[in-house]
């Protein structure tokens, strides 16, 4: 072979070297370019908050001046419903699929239960992982932990700090089941599962660990950060809950007279306060411009009862456990600068599965790539541009252990098998004249709401604040004459939000045509498994903590993934 043929062959591999070195290097900074503008996703789910809880609803007892700035910087979730459980709202939330479909639309999961999301379900956090994704959960899991793959750091989470069970106490992060008492607070990173000792107020170490989060995140990755709150949930069976500080709380909230509620007050200020810290961290990092915030509760408030709380659904009908409006219609707010005309109140119809299709077209992501079976649906557009939703209907739940149904059809909405108690009209009011007056200068100069008003697409004034509150609270009359709704009750929830009235026997075709939905869920419905703890998962086995115990084998993890 000549020289001259030599040096031809040597320079066109060298410029086929470089050629495809500049592919990689175009394709890489594609891809950094694509991850950049896929925004970054923060939810904030409260436990047990009540409708009446946050300020933005019309009541003056509570101030959450944070919470409110994230609302009218953003849209007021007014029909936004969820689960009246919370391990039945947080499967949905996670799968996208109603929980019928997973056997987890029961009672919530108690420590050491052998039950949990089935693992042949993809959740939200891995379909975000594949778009390129950096995934965190710091606080409550409550959807199953027996085995290693059963726990947050394998099921889609690059890091978790929290706990498993439903609930704990706010300073010692221990739960208490059959009388063994364990603690409950975990920090596990990439299927690594170890003990987080602290003894921090609880609402303040989710705080600061996703500030922490968000200050240090690399930006060549869009962020997923779910911050599942302890606030307000009851502290144990023994406490309602636990204030950060009772003094300042007699001090600054002594207005309110009943102890508890009081306590319920504290607890819900430091939960606005901790909303206001991540939104500046958000700012602080530069990642507010590009960011979708959601604030949400799990389910309505425990006002009375089992693990009650003193929180308030006022005026809505019901609470927790229930499928009235108090334990299914649940506060919440968005806000993203993608939303083209902010500040609004939406009445659209929106259901808790709905994040998970909703969130995969904001990053991007191609529907089609989603598992079948989805209950969910892609409500972006509906946020953004206001274009009409494509849900028509909402399987409420089913219970077939307490042969309790209900479905949302149109304006109508159908509960059969209401025997249940909380049926009855609970909590405070919060329109006491003894109750100081709504603050607006407190929302406009928070730290959400200063931090919004940087990149906000609206100038946000007195006027538009006070019209928007009223137009987001909810007014009833006749509460006195409600029907105890033993059997079956039809409520035509536009008109009536408080489910005053049974207009069944006025429309027993609409009775019959919801009855009609709730049967085809019937035929997916997979039976709630029949359990209780098991004395293997007591924490004086784990040394004192409650941890996976369950070792599940190589086989019987690819047959329950399905992969």
């Amino acid at each position: 072979m000549s020289s001259s043929t030599l040096n031809c062959i040597m320079s066109m591999s060298v410029m086929i070297a470089t050629g495809c070195l500049f592919y990689f290097y175009v394709v890489l900074a594609q891809q950094k370019a694509q991850a950049q503008q896929r925004p970054n996703i923060i939810v904030i789910m409260a436990d047990d908050l009540g409708w009446n809880d946050v300020s933005f609803h019309g009541a003056d007892q509570i101030p959450t001046p944070n919470i409110d700035a994230l609302a009218y910087n953003g849209v007021i979730l007014q029909r936004h419903y969820v689960l009246p459980i919370c391990t039945p709202s947080r499967t949905a939330f996670l799968t996208g699929r109603y929980p019928i479909r997973t056997g987890m639309q029961g009672h919530p999961l108690d420590p050491g239960e052998v039950r949990a999301i089935p693992l042949n379900n993809t959740l939200l956090p891995e379909y975000l992982r594949k778009l390129g994704y950096a995934t965190h959960l710091v606080g409550k899991w409550h959807v199953g932990y027996y085995s290693d793959y059963h726990t947050p750091a394998y099921r889609g989470f690059d890091t978790f700090l929290g706990y498993y069970s439903g609930f704990m106490t706010y300073f010692n992060h221990t739960i208490e089941q059959n009388h063994h008492v364990g603690y409950d607070l975990h920090y596990d990173v990439a299927g690594n599962l170890s003990v987080k000792y602290s003894h921090e107020y609880m609402t303040d170490l989710i705080t600061e660990r996703a500030e922490d989060i968000i200050l240090n995140h690399n930006h060549s990755k869009p962020l997923y950060l779910q911050l599942s709150h302890i606030a307000a949930h009851s502290s144990n069976i023994n406490k309602t809950v636990e204030v950060r500080d009772e003094e300042e709380t007699n001090a600054t909230l002594g207005y309110i007279e009943d102890f508890d509620r009081r306590k319920l007050a504290g607890v819900v200020t430091a939960l606005d306060e901790s909303v206001g810290r991540v939104v500046q961290a958000l700012k602080q990092a530069n990642m507010l411009e590009n960011s979708i915030i959601l604030f949400m509760s799990d389910n309505g408030a425990q006002t009375v009862g089992l693990l009650d709380n003193s929180g308030s659904n006022y005026p809505l009908r019901g609470m927790k456990f229930t499928l009235f409006e108090g334990g299914v219609r649940g506060a919440a707010c968005v806000y993203s600068p993608a939303i083209k005309n902010p500040s609004r109140i939406s009445n659209q119809l929106i259901h808790v599965t709905d994040w998970l299709p909703t969130f995969y077209s904001a990053a991007g992501g191609n529907l089609e790539d989603l598992e079948e079976n989805l209950d969910g649906v892609d409500q972006w557009a509906t946020i953004v541009s206001e274009e009409n939703t494509r849900r028509k209907n909402i399987l409420l739940n089913i219970d077939e252990k307490e042969d309790l149904s209900g479905a949302l059809m149109g304006r109508y909405k159908l509960i059969n098998g209401a025997k249940l108690q909380y049926g009855d009209y609970y909590g405070d009011s919060g329109m006491s004249e003894s109750y100081p007056e709504y603050n607006v200068s407190n929302v406009l100069h928070s730290a959400a709401g200063f931090a919004l008003a940087s990149v906000s697409n609206v100038t946000l004034n007195s006027e538009r604040i006070i019209e928007l509150r009223r137009a987001a609270m909810v007014v009833c009359d006749n509460f006195t004459s409600y029907p105890k709704c033993l059997d079956r009750c039809l409520f035509d929830v536009y008109n009536d939000p408080c489910e005053t009235t049974d207009v069944s026997r006025e429309h027993p075709e609409v009775v019959d045509e919801i009855n009609r939905f709730i049967a085809e869920y019937f035929t997916v419905l997979m039976t709630q498994t029949p359990t209780k703890t098991d004395p293997r998962s007591y924490p004086e086995n784990f040394n004192g903590t409650w941890m996976p115990w369950i070792k599940l084998p190589d086989d019987e993890i690819r047959l329950l993934s399905g992969r």
